[in-house]
């Protein structure tokens, strides 16, 4: 199997992990690292995951709650600082099995958001969160009570007698690649994913609490959302106390700067920054990422090695919301290890209800794209077209399911001349 940028030499690429019997004792016992020559050289574990987000440390505190001895390498060292407006939707605290008041980090619920789209603004009541991803990664790979190694980049995987090797320190024969887009693991075992990811410039500083609440439009905490008139990418301006996170989103990575400039202008001039905000953000950090496609999906496990989050290209197709789809794709993973059943991994995570409704939302998004092809490139939206795609967008953006997703799935079965699903 063929793997973009290829960093590492695997070896008995073939062998398969032996498969394990049904129940916990069984699976505790029989996932144990097997004691062969390469892994008595290694510090053996019974799972290793590469990544310590989201996703990552979600599966890690899966399977240490099951009695599995779990290693998390990690290539920088925690607290760290990383690209992202920190947008949690509501699912995710379920998903992490955790309440607010539970959370030590910092908490900016939001009620309304502030859509801007083609000159018009709205203000859309909608729910949500925001925290710090430095603070929240940290805490969730504390709790996940894995032997965390950190400051180590991995640089090769070799998979010998039933074990994946890890720089010929570590051994498992469960590997998971949870290192967000160019994790060392979907590089060196998975396919390219089809497609161009998209790419984000964003900024996260702190400013003057008093000069962001006077500049603010609504409450601390609510979202400033301008929506490109293509739809082809968002801006955004989140206050959150004394700190400020702005970035723009593109789904082509060639129009990101231009997408950038044009929205910290707007933010701005508008005075919906403070002046001090102007030197921060002449700095920013760029990323890109896959969004979600089912495609992704047929190359989530091989050989006892799995890619999670944005390490398996799963973000929201629309919104891109990379959190919560990291978050239950390293719990489906740990799911399926402690089963014995790698090969349920990626059917279960096509059948989990929030994937369903990202493979709808992004059929529904190809369907739109093809009716705006078929119409004048000079024709504008009227206003309740606009309105309805901000209030739509600000759905999408509180993480709620689609409603009546069964119904346009079918719609859009019979729009494809086949058989309803």
């Amino acid at each position: 199997m063929s793997g973009g940028n290829r960093l590492v030499t695997v070896v008995a690429a073939s062998e398969q992990i032996p498969r394990r019997t049904t129940g916990t004792d069984a699976s505790r016992s029989e996932s144990r690292c097997p004691q062969t020559e390469v892994a008595r050289s290694a510090i053996r574990f019974d799972a290793i995951i590469v990544g310590g987000g989201p996703g990552g440390s979600s599966c890690a505190r899966v399977l240490v709650r099951a009695g599995l001895r779990v290693a998390v390498i990690e290539r920088r060292r925690f607290p760290r600082v990383k690209p992202c407006g920190g947008w949690i939707s509501a699912p995710v605290w379920d998903e992490l099995e955790l309440s607010r008041r539970e959370y030590p980090g910092g908490v900016w619920p939001w009620r309304r958001c502030h859509v801007r789209y083609r000159g018009r603004a709205y203000r859309i009541g909608a729910r949500g969160d925001f925290i710090r991803r430095v603070e929240l990664d940290d805490f969730l790979l504390r709790r996940s009570g894995a032997q965390v190694i950190e400051g180590h980049p991995v640089s090769s995987l070799e998979r010998r007698d039933g074990a994946w090797v890890v720089d010929g320190a570590y051994a498992a024969p469960w590997l998971v690649g949870a290192g967000g887009t160019s994790c060392p693991v979907a590089r060196a075992l998975f396919p390219r994913k089809p497609g161009h990811p998209v790419a984000a410039l964003e900024r996260e500083f702190e400013a003057d609490s008093a000069e962001i609440a006077a500049a603010r439009v609504g409450a601390d905490g609510e979202p400033e959302l301008l929506l490109h008139d293509d739809l082809g990418g968002y801006s955004w301006n989140v206050p959150k106390g004394a700190w400020l996170n702005v970035g723009t989103g593109t789904a082509s990575a060639k129009r990101v700067r231009s997408a950038w400039a044009a929205a910290r202008d707007f933010f701005l001039e508008s005075g919906h920054l403070p002046e001090s905000a102007r030197g921060p953000l002449s700095q920013v950090e760029g990323h890109a990422y896959h969004l979600f496609d089912p495609a992704h999906l047929e190359s989530a496990e091989r050989d006892g090695a799995f890619l999670v989050g944005d390490s398996l290209g799963l973000a929201q197709p629309l919104t891109a919301e990379g959190i919560l789809p990291a978050v239950l794709s390293g719990r489906t993973c740990a799911e399926a290890i402690l089963r014995g059943a790698p090969r349920s991994y990626g059917p279960c995570l096509s059948a989990h209800p929030t994937i369903r409704d990202y493979a709808l939302t992004r059929e529904i998004l190809r369907v739109l794209a093809g009716m705006r092809r078929g119409t004048s490139a000079s024709r504008v939206p009227g206003p309740f077209a606009c309105s309805a795609t901000a209030r739509g967008f600000a759905w999408m953006f509180s993480g709620r399911r689609i409603p009546g997703g069964r119904l346009l799935r079918i719609a859009l079965d019979v729009r494809r001349g086949g058989p309803p699903a």
